[in-house]
């Protein structure tokens, strides 16, 4: 059984903890974040998107406790002092949103953990969705990229593989994110990024994209896009538009979409649906994607639109947790 370890209890770091006390294979032995132990077993508690926990939660001294399981608690600034080597830690998953470059990352191995799992996209470390080349995981530090990669990134590796693709351009419209401000204020990352996310669509610009290039070289200068921001507080969908190496059909893009669906590859990443779903049916599906069949066109023959949903926290934590099994 391999022994986890988070660091950063946010959305993404809660997620996984849930996802994973319910995956045979892993345990969570420690937790770190600044915030309080009081803080942090009332967030994993109670939950404004997912409600309260079905698990008993509480804590004991430097322990949080959640049915029979005991798990460690710390509150430590620098991820090199952390007690991984104490824990026996095997696999640490990086999720404050700081620690994104190689160098930072690897403080967890001086910490004694054998691997380290970023939870977001970064600039020099290998960039790896699960089921696209999940083969690439098999190294000490790794990023998982973005939900959005993640939702993206099978669709373009089955497209391209089966129909052929020339170039595509994305627009994601998103839930809002905590990079978003309650109400106005100042934002160093772009200013539309500091208005009111609650009442605002707000166009962003978005590297899943490019990200996806990393784990699809292939399409390095081929591939962009761009995200709109909405108010609703997860529940994406992702529009890929793109232009085909021959004619197709939408029941032939369709077709090809539900076959790989029901892969060894692809069939806990990919999921398919002909219902007329909104944002609120996607919550806590486990999927990367889940393609909206109903809304792919085609035109002309070559200019293709997918559509496809997707919880853009548990889908992503579950992409994660899957990576991690295949250490």
């Amino acid at each position: 059984m391999k022994k986890i370890a988070i660091n950063g209890f946010g959305r993404i770091g809660r997620s996984s903890l849930k996802i994973i006390l319910d995956t045979p294979d892993l345990e969570v032995v420690g937790i770190n974040d600044l915030m309080t132990i009081e803080n942090a077993v009332y967030l994993l508690k109670y939950d404004s998107i997912y409600g309260k926990y079905n698990k008993k939660v509480s804590f004991e001294g430097d322990f949080i406790l959640i049915d029979d399981h005991k798990i460690r608690y710390t509150a430590i600034k620098d991820p090199a002092e952390l007690p991984w080597k104490e824990l026996q830690v095997d696999v640490v998953i990086e999720s404050t949103g700081f620690f994104t470059n190689k160098a930072d990352a690897e403080k967890h191995l001086t910490a004694g953990s054998k691997f380290v799992v970023i939870s977001g996209p970064t600039k020099d470390t290998p960039t790896v969705v699960h089921g696209v080349n999940t083969e690439d995981g098999k190294v000490a530090v790794f990023s998982c990229a973005s939900c959005t990669t993640n939702n993206i990134s099978p669709i373009i590796e089955i497209l391209g593989r089966r129909i052929g693709i020339k170039k595509a351009i994305l627009n994601t419209t998103h839930a809002y994110t905590a990079s978003q401000t309650l109400v106005d204020a100042p934002s160093k990352r772009e200013p539309r990024m500091g208005r009111t996310a609650g009442i605002n669509l707000a166009p962003a610009a978005t590297g899943a994209a490019i990200a996806t290039t990393k784990a699809l070289p292939q399409y390095l200068g081929k591939f962009d896009g761009v995200a709109v921001r909405v108010p609703v507080p997860v529940g994406s969908i992702s529009d890929i538009t793109f232009v085909t190496e021959k004619p197709t059909t939408v029941e032939e893009i369709n077709s090809v979409l539900i076959e790989e669906s029901k892969t060894d590859r692809y069939h806990k990443v990919v999921a398919v649906t002909d219902e007329p779903l909104v944002s609120t049916d996607i919550i806590k599906s486990p999927f990367a994607a889940t393609v909206d069949l109903e809304m792919t066109r085609v035109v002309d023959g070559d200019l293709v639109k997918v559509m496809a949903w997707y919880d853009n926290e548990w889908g992503f934590t579950n992409q994660m947790i899957r990576q991690i099994q295949e250490l």
